[in-house]
């Protein structure tokens, strides 16, 4: 009896080793990963494939994701890039949540794609504070220098207003470590929000130590000058044309002589002329926009006869002063070529010139004056060979039957 009972105990023991005692225990242990583990969260999608893009444009935009890439993005001239920008889906910002959530995706194609849309065709991202917050948020962090370009364009239409979102903004404009964002958002925050950022944008054009978002920061009042503000603007501009950076001082004078607003900045012309005639002289002029500046200037309705001759005259003298910049030389020669009675002669000796650059755009420009009077002498030509037709023509006319 006593073997019977010890048998039955370890019968017992051996079933309860192997899970089988209970029912709790029948089925063992649950297996790592089997389908009665929590499930692991995944993250929400972003980019363009987040939750509550519109479809039909995500459809769109990812066509125009196969177009040629370049450093400067994808090629506008692409079908598919065409059809995108002048879908209707996307007109008065429409689709503008779409395009701010392509900003946030891990693709620089694909945050290009929407800061371009956004650039061009966006509009309601500029009030929204929430769609507003998300855009600076992801321009704060964007590290490529292609993306930057365009989104910064973004950022600058942003309303400040509207948005309670200046001081952030402004900070970016002053010190974002990519220089392309800085550049395109200068160029358009002043336009965007106008008397308010006039001396913010003043203060960069004149201060920073950057010499390209200097001139970012003082070319954008061209389309950022509030008509009361003018004046000030020609005057700024005027005083610029000292500048040591050779592109800021040649931006300032093309600016000076070229702005249209109110009839442009007449009271600087004269000023004007005499400090690119000094440059002239002295040879160092190294810009082409200083240059573009007196042809302008020449052009401008408001100029009088007495400013457009003295315009002809310090052109010549960038030209005859090799010591300019062989390109600036070049540019105020097509003005010569143009407007100057004897810029034949002038044209004729440049082509002799040690400079190459002037040498081959004085040749140009000869070539292109003599073809008028090629082609008259062949129109001429053509007209005798036609006169005998048209009087037989004319005398069968008159014949009588």
């Amino acid at each position: 009896m006593e073997l019977v009972r010890t048998r039955v105990i370890a019968a017992i023991a051996l079933l309860a080793g192997l899970g089988l005692g209970c029912s709790k225990g029948s089925s063992g242990p649950d297996p790592a990963g089997s389908a009665a583990a929590p499930a692991e969260a995944k993250p929400s999608a972003k980019g363009i494939e987040a939750a509550g893009n519109d479809a039909a444009v995500v459809e769109l935009a990812k066509k125009a994701l196969g177009c040629k890439w370049g450093s400067y993005g994808f090629d506008s001239m692409c079908p598919e890039m065409k059809t995108l920008i002048e879908s209707e889906l996307i007109r008065d910002g429409k689709a503008d949540a779409t395009f701010v959530s392509f900003l946030e995706d891990p693709n620089e194609q694909v945050r290009w794609l929407g800061s371009r849309v956004l650039s061009q065709r966006g509009r309601v991202f500029r009030n929204d504070k929430a769609l507003a917050t998300r855009i600076v948020v992801v321009a704060e962090g964007e590290t490529s220098k292609t993306v930057a370009q365009e989104l910064g364009g973004v950022v600058g239409g942003i309303k400040h207003a509207d948005t309670g979102l200046g001081e952030r903004i402004q900070v970016m404009a002053k010190g974002h470590a990519v220089q392309q964002m800085r550049t395109s958002l200068l160029a358009r925050m002043l336009f965007s929000n106008g008397e308010t950022l006039y001396e913010f944008v003043k203060d960069i054009a004149t201060n920073d130590k950057d010499a390209v978002v200097r001139k970012a920061a003082m070319s954008a009042f061209w389309t950022g000058t509030p008509p009361s503000r003018a004046a000030d603007s020609c005057k700024m501009w005027l005083g610029f044309v000292d500048d040591a950076a050779d592109d800021v001082s040649g931006e300032a004078a093309y600016l000076t002589a070229f702005y249209p607003q109110g009839g442009g900045c007449k009271a600087e012309w004269d000023p004007l002329l005499d400090k690119i005639e000094k440059r002239a002289k002295d040879g160092t002029i190294k810009s082409t926009q200083m240059a573009s500046a007196l042809f302008y200037l020449h052009r401008q309705t408001g100029a009088s006869d007495a400013q457009k001759k003295r315009a002809l005259a310090v052109a010549r003298m960038i030209v005859e002063n090799g010591k300019n910049s062989g390109m600036a030389r070049g540019r105020a020669l097509e003005l010569v070529a143009e407007k100057d009675p004897d810029g034949k002669k002038l044209l004729q000796s440049m082509q002799e010139d040690p400079d190459v650059f002037v040498k081959r755009r004085a040749k140009d420009l000869a070539d292109k004056a003599s073809k008028p009077a090629d082609d008259k002498a062949k129109a001429a030509e053509g007209d005798k060979a036609k006169a005998p037709e048209a009087d037989k023509a004319k005398a069968s006319a008159t014949k009588k039957p």
